[in-house]
């Protein structure tokens, strides 16, 4: 864990200490085994190839809708900070889009530009408000602690492994991160709403996790699941992240 999480306690964090976090999470970066190159079977780069170019291409957005929403409501509540530590969230992801494009072409893997499920997550977050943008991040990032645990599993890459288990270190923060604030953007809205917004947010998961089963079942398949098993695994951890009380708790469980 970054001393910085230590230092700053079990949260709920301010967007300024959420910004110096990511700041400093970027040292973690410097201790990947590069010279360990790719090491790579051809079974198992046939079996990663596709899957992991288009989670590359995933990790790779710019964020513009995000980073619009989350301008926006900087200025109406005066968290000026809340905007910095987006623009960071985005550069943590972009930087594992990087690292895992440098493995791809360790192993020969070729980048891809297009994948629908991309298309479609993207479309997802145009014209969205802030708390409906922060809901499909959560999902997208529950998802990929699940994917990056049987990608780790899916091959004997060292190098690959050491990359899954940094990516799963970062991701469990980004949920907190996304917790805290969609947390707070909830404070006050009636019962009603709130649980409205969560029926919805596991109508997502569930369609979610049928299109992600659908381009990445042998990563997923090489770390233990089937498609019954991925989704009860997925909706459990969204259910663990929709009761406040059990964050802290669960993002340390998986960090």
């Amino acid at each position: 864990m970054n001393p910085t999480a230590l230092q700053f306690g079990p949260g709920p964090w301010s967007s300024e200490q959420w910004t110096q976090w990511f700041f400093e999470n970027t040292d973690n970066w410097r201790s990947i085994p590069w010279l360990l190159g790719a090491s790579l079977s051809g079974a198992e780069r046939h079996a990663i190839s596709r899957s992991i170019a288009a989670f590359q291409l995933g990790e790779s957005s710019e964020g513009k809708h995000l980073l619009k929403a989350a301008k926006l409501y900087a200025s109406r509540s005066g968290d000026l900070d809340y905007e910095r530590a987006i623009r960071r969230f985005i550069a943590e992801e972009q930087g594992h889009a990087r690292v895992l494009g440098r493995f791809m072409d360790l192993a020969g893997i070729p980048r891809i530009k297009h994948t629908w499920s991309d298309w479609v997550f993207r479309r997802l977050r145009r014209g969205a408000g802030l708390e409906q943008s922060i809901c499909v991040l959560i999902t997208a990032e529950l998802i990929a602690t699940i994917y990056y645990a049987a990608l780790r599993e899916a091959t004997a890459s060292g190098l690959l492994r050491k990359l899954c288990d940094q990516i799963l270190d970062d991701e469990a923060f980004h949920i907190r991160f996304q917790t805290e604030r969609i947390n707070l953007l909830r404070t006050g809205q009636s019962a009603w709403r709130i649980s409205l917004a969560e029926n919805l947010q596991r109508i997502l998961m569930r369609g979610t996790c049928r299109v992600v089963w659908r381009g990445h079942a042998s990563v997923l398949q090489a770390g233990g699941y089937e498609y019954a098993s991925f989704q009860t695994a997925c909706l459990a951890r969204l259910d663990s992240i929709l009761r406040p009380r059990s964050l802290l708790a669960w993002s340390g469980a998986i960090s």
